[in-house]
Formats: C-alpha cells, structure tokens, sequence
C-alpha cells in the first residue's frame, strides 16, 4: 500500500536524532498466555519511567492492546518489531497490536517493539481495483506526488500515475492490467495513523472525456502498450502519464506528465482547462526529447504562486546523441521555470550525482523559495541499499539555458535540442563524463548548474531506524512536500498498485 511518510525537521532540514534507549516492559500475566512486549525508542530525549502495563487472555485466544500503554510518552511511530515466539502478531505504526497464541500454547512468549518520535506513519486502507487469479490490484497508488490541500491543516493531495503498468515479456513493451484505468487526484484526511480517502477528482479531458494510461498521440514513446488479453491499446489524444501536482489556493489543479511531457490545468473537478506542451505553447521544444518515462516527473509552485517550476527525471536523449551513449547516464538534467503571469519560460540545469553508475535520476521537486528547491533523487533499489537523497538546489546563480539563453560563444536552437555549444547539446557535449567532469566541461563554456547541497540521506535514515529495510524502504519514493515551513517534510511512495510483474492468469469477479 502506499505511505505517507512526515518526517520532524529542524529548520535547518537536517534530522534530529537522539539515540536512545528506552526500555520499557509490558508484561502481561493472564490466564493461559504470558507475553512480555520489551519497547525501545529511538529518537527521543524525554525521560521515562517505565511501568508494567497487565492484559490477559485465555487459551486459544486473541489479545489486543497497545505496545505503548496509556504513557503518552511512549505515543510514538513503530518502526521495527521481532515475532513471537509462539504466536502471531499484527501491529500498526501507532502500537496497536493482536496477538493470537499458537492452538494450545500454553506459558510465556515475547516480542520487541523499536519505535521512533521523530517521525509519523500514515498507511491507507483502501479496496482493491481488481482481483487477477488472486492478486489484488490495490486502489492505494496515489504516492506519484504529494501535496498539502491549501488552507485545510492534515488534509492532503495524492496523485497517481497512468495506471496499474508492468514490463511485458519483449522490449518496450507495456502490461496495463486495468486498460480504462482513469489518473486521479485524491484527497486524503490525516488522522491517527491512517490516510483516509474524502474524495476522487478523475481526471477529465475539456470535454468530459476521462482521461486514460495509454501512450499520447502527440507524444511517440516507442512502447507498445497491451492489456491482458493481449489487445495492443491505441495511442490516445487524452493519454497522460501524471506524475508532478501543483494545488492552486483558488481550487484548480496543474499536472506535469512523462509523455509529451505536458503540463496540464485542470479545474477543481478534474476537467482540463489549460495545457503546455512543447509541441505547441508553453514549453519549449527540446523536451519532447525526454527519454521514455523519464518525462517531466516533478511539479512545484514558488511560494508567491507566481511561477510553475518543473523537472526533468534525467537527461534529453538529443537527436544529435551517438548511438550507444544513454541519455540516463548523462549528469545534467533540466529545471524548467514558467511564469503563469507573463508565460516566461527560464531553463537551468541540475547536475545529478554519476547516474552513469549510480542509475540516479530525479523523482520530485518542491519549491522552499522562490529560488531554492528541494529535489528527489533516487536509484530503483529497495532499501537495505538503495540511494534515496534529497538535495537543496539553487537557481540564484545558474545560468539560464532556455530560449532566453545569452551564453557568449553558444546559440539556441529549439529544434535542434536547444542551447548548442560549439553546434552540439548540452548532453553531447558533456557526454557520459561523471558530474565533476561534466560540471567543468559546462563552466569552461560560460554555463553554471544550480548550486547543489545534500539535505537529507532518507535511505540511511529509514535504514538507521530498521536495519532490514522494513521500514519505509520503498524504492520509489516519488512525493515530498514541506510541512511548518520546512521543519517537516511530508513523503510519499508510489507503490505501482501492488504489481510488478505479469504472469498467465485470469480475473476473479
């Protein structure tokens, strides 16, 4: 299922921890079945007294209680726990727990419960879509952004992207389980551990036509897209693969994509009323060259609502690229800026750290000024392992590389993948260098990426707290949006609907 995540912040946005141990036991003497629940927090400085908290439960049954009693200051998130030794145990973020003895267990059993203060679980409890042969396509995937509702305290907005998708068997070829799957807002109630969902928003071409997962007609991503019974699903005019949100304060939406890639205005109801595309206005042109869903994968606003501010995940695979060179492990990827008052458009460059080894590109960006940026960068990996970093980026001093470019030496040729040094692009010129290189390659030709500070290690974070990687270990984490003016952050995970791959089956009713 996906989960938010919001983690306390100082105002530096560097985490705070504590290491603690705080031992506290439950025991629980009852009829039939002992259990001893031994806690320890991590994370906080708050002295504790422990005192024994006494349940009991006869033979053969199920006890509830929660692992931190009624001591408040124990009211933390769970972040790790053993398994009894002689039963089962089922426990939540917030402490609450079952556990069932095993059929005629008899005696004293006990787990461990770690827990952390500094941080906040909220999980979604939601339907599935469809049920295929026994695995449930959940309705939870709505972790592709990420951000608060405007002037309502512990609501949020949930995105999700094109649809429940997995790789086919051949090359470029796309598995959509649900092929009228409908991309979708959601709006979400944080509350005692749980993400309820208030409302749907669909989202809606002009004309009231869904939209739908299937590749854009404008927008060639080179993949053929099937549903399960093999049926090739057309090119759609209304296909969009969402995956960047903006919440306007006045009830309307925009809405970044990785097929054209688009950014897209919908209304408070989910209808389109506005569209830029870089195959027409708005966006420029050179975009179109993104790599296959590695589109525009992150949307922001400036705090003033001036300014749209979007990302790129990786580098444009330019026409004039030689074959064999990947596009995704060149360092410089784009940040687009877009004036919703004068349609300004401003590019600047971010420089990712090695992707040709690392495999690093960018999942969010969230703006914290109207010229500083928090940006998700990320590999594919689950954690113990994976790479999951947030950085500061700067634009104050980056040299815009946009149509309004005006580095000595260069020309601007939208057609011909943009900003040209010495008649190549950007990612030509820079080729699969690692980012030190390329970052000297582009300062030796008069152009500054955007000043870049590691803000937060979240792998090593969530890995410090549960060395298995249990905890908040996704390997897409797509959604981050600042909470209490940057002192936390609100994280999300896409969760692909619970699917990763595809086998022969058939659908369950």
């Amino acid at each position: 299922m996906p989960r938010w995540q919001r983690f306390s912040m100082p105002s530096t946005h560097s985490p705070s921890f504590t290491a603690g141990s705080k031992i506290r036991q439950i025991i629980l003497p009852v009829v039939a079945v002992a259990l001893v629940a031994t806690l320890t927090t991590l994370g906080t400085s708050t002295a504790f007294a422990a005192s024994p908290v006494q349940v009991s439960t006869p033979q053969d049954t199920a006890v509830k209680a929660n692992a931190f009693g009624g001591n408040e200051g124990y009211r933390s998130t769970v972040v790790g726990h053993s398994q009894p030794s002689h039963g089962d145990l089922s426990i939540s973020s917030n402490g609450d727990y079952q556990y069932t003895p095993a059929a005629g267990f008899t005696g004293k059993d006990s787990f461990s419960v770690s827990s952390s203060d500094a941080l906040q679980l909220f999980s979604t409890q939601l339907p599935a879509l469809e049920n295929f042969s026994g695995t449930n396509i959940t309705a939870g995937g709505y972790g592709s952004s990420v951000v608060a509702v405007p002037g309502k305290p512990g609501f949020i907005y949930g995105l999700t992207d094109r649809g429940p998708n997995v790789d086919g068997p051949e090359k470029n070829l796309k598995i959509e389980a649900i092929a009228d799957f409908t991309p979708s807002i959601g709006e979400f109630q944080l509350i005692d551990g749980q993400a309820t969902l208030i409302r749907n928003i669909p989202l809606k071409a002009a004309d009231g036509t869904p939209m739908n997962g299937q590749v854009n007609t404008s927008a060639s991503t080179g993949e053929t897209i099937r549903d399960l019974n093999g049926n090739v699903l057309p090119a759609s005019a209304n296909g969009l693969d969402s995956e960047g949100l903006v919440a306007m304060a006045d009830g309307t939406f925009y809405v970044s994509d990785e097929y054209g890639p688009f950014i897209v205005h919908f209304a408070a109801d989910g209808r389109e009323i506005g569209r830029m595309s870089p195959f027409g206005a708005g966006l420029p042109a050179k975009l179109a060259n993104r790599t296959p869903n590695q589109g525009m994968e992150g949307l922001t606003i400036t705090p003033d609502g001036s300014t749209l501010v979007g990302i790129m995940q990786s580098g444009l695979n330019q026409p004039d690229l030689a074959k064999g060179v990947s596009a995704k492990k060149v360092a410089p990827t784009r940040i687009v800026t877009i004036g919703l008052n004068d349609q300004s458009v401003h590019e600047y460059l971010v420089m990712l750290e090695n992707p040709g080894s690392t495999k690093d590109a960018v999942s969010e960006i969230t703006a914290l000024s109207a010229t500083e940026f928090l940006i998700d960068e990320r590999d594919g990996l689950m954690q113990p392992g994976g790479r999951k970093l947030f950085y500061n980026v700067d634009l104050k001093d980056a040299t815009d590389v946009g149509p309004a470019a005006t580095v000595a030496g260069t020309s601007y040729d939208g057609a011909k993948g943009g900003l040209l040094i010495a008649g190549k692009t950007i990612e030509v010129t820079v080729g699969e260098s690692t980012t030190e290189a390329a970052t000297a390659t582009l300062a030796a030709a008069g152009i500054k990426a955007a000043a870049k500070k590691l803000t937060l290690d979240l792998g090593a974070l969530v890995t410090s707290l549960n060395p298995s990687g249990a905890f908040f270990g996704h390997d897409k984490i797509e959604g981050v949006f600042p909470l209490d003016g940057g002192r936390k952050l609100l994280i999300s995970n896409d969760n692909d609907f619970g699917i990763d791959a595809v086998f022969d089956g058939s659908k369950n009713p």
